[in-house]
């Protein structure tokens, strides 16, 4: 029973819903570290061995629908262009002169036909390679075709890009195999985003993303927006391997908030329109794929006590075809923000009190769990001081388990 059928989750929610008791069949969760969220040697670790060297959803194929155009990835104190050449692939350089290091670009988006430094004027083609340099025989050594912009991994998935710092890291496939059986019968391809939407918190940015991938809060904090739309008792949650996740909730009354007159794609599985199906996906990204529409979410820190979080609301039809839905749907997206945001600062204050040492995990709070220990396998055990590191309690848990 893995959740990719009707069956296979109805089957789960229904036993769900009649339990009263934690489930034999699976582990206590240890109590986790109150450090993890504030430690500046924590956050260091997570910058060196997790952010630089795991791949990173960036945007969407259809954002960059023609040769030269291009947009910035700029967080984690990066700027990074991913663009498009003329032959049409998608591929991302640092947004750095090889020069003097002036940053390339400085819009957030845009078409060039190729790239100039604002600085000194050398000029760079889409493929990166070093087109000519003003009074170039000043130069003793420069050697144009070894000076090129320095390529950054870039590889699309079901036309969604990532990035990989790490230029020894494996395939993008090989790391979102786990998610592939659970997204077939949804058609990622093809998607328009529609608005971009960037809010600040004030917290670290594990606290804000353990909170969009457990339902257990929605009676209390969602309880005039999204409890209407899904029942929190129905939650479940498939543990995969690489740090993913996939969560099934059960609709109330087979409503959305993305719901609209406007038909979705007719290949759409109806398990997509039976239940709200969210895929999370290490080390920050969180999904719920609604037929009528929806937002893939992100979580960048700007510091250990604040964080960045990007929403690209999506769907198939041409951008400003219907500009009043997308505007009800960003308007309802920032009420239910704003819900979880009364929320964060506080969490942030008594994680840093020192009289919260330790916090706790229960049963419908299991993918933060297993957030935290694919965390520390990214960092790398040896990386941690011993009073940050988290039990492995749930390794060994996904796919010959997936229905706990």
């Amino acid at each position: 029973m893995n959740g990719t059928t009707i069956e296979d989750i109805q089957s789960k929610i229904d036993a769900q819903l009649k339990r009263d008791h934690y489930p034999g069949d699976f582990p206590p969760l240890p109590d986790v570290p109150a450090a993890r969220y504030h430690d500046a040697q924590f956050a260091a670790a997570e910058m060196q061995h997790m952010w630089k060297k795991t791949w990173l959803m960036v945007g969407v194929e259809s954002e960059l629908a023609l040769p030269g155009s291009y947009f910035l990835f700029e967080e984690l104190n990066l700027s990074i262009i991913i663009r498009r050449d003329n032959d049409g692939r998608i591929g991302a350089f640092h947004n750095i002169c090889p020069h003097r290091g002036s940053a390339l670009v400085s819009e957030p988006r845009g078409k060039l036909a190729r790239f100039v430094c604002p600085y000194h004027s050398w000029s760079f083609g889409l493929d990166g390679r070093m087109l000519a340099a003003p009074e170039a025989h000043e130069f003793a050594r420069l050697d144009k075709s070894a000076t090129g912009l320095q390529p950054v991994q870039c590889e699309l998935w079901r036309g969604l890009i990532f990035v990989n710092l790490d230029p020894e890291a494996a395939p993008l496939a090989d790391f979102m195999a786990p998610s592939l059986p659970y997204t077939e019968g949804f058609p990622l391809e093809g998607l328009v985003v529609q608005d971009i939407l960037t809010m600040e918190f004030d917290c670290n940015w594990k606290l804000a993303y353990h909170n969009f991938i457990e339902a257990y809060h929605t009676r209390a904090v969602h309880s005039k927006t999204l409890s209407h739309y899904i029942d929190q008792r129905s939650w479940q949650a498939y543990l995969l391997q690489n740090g993913h996740a996939r969560i099934a909730v059960k609709r109330s009354n087979s409503d959305s908030i993305y719901l609209s007159d406007f038909p979705p794609p007719a290949d759409i599985d109806a398990i997509f329109r039976k239940f709200s199906l969210c895929q999370v996906t290490f080390p920050n990204g969180f999904v719920a794929l609604d037929p009528s529409g929806f937002a893939f979410q992100s979580f960048w820190p700007i510091g250990t006590n604040r964080c960045r979080m990007d929403i690209r609301m999506v769907g198939w039809e041409p951008k400003g075809t219907r500009p009043e839905y997308w505007e009800a749907i960003r308007a309802a997206m920032k009420t239910i923000l704003a819900e979880d945001a009364q929320i964060f600062t506080a969490l942030q204050r008594n994680v840093e009190s020192g009289f919260l040492n330790r916090i706790m995990f229960g049963y419908l709070e299991r993918t933060l769990y297993w957030f935290e220990e694919e965390l520390d396998r990214r960092i790398g055990i040896e990386n941690i001081a011993p009073p940050l590191r988290v039990v492995k309690a749930l390794e060994g848990q996904y796919l010959t388990k997936t229905s706990n």
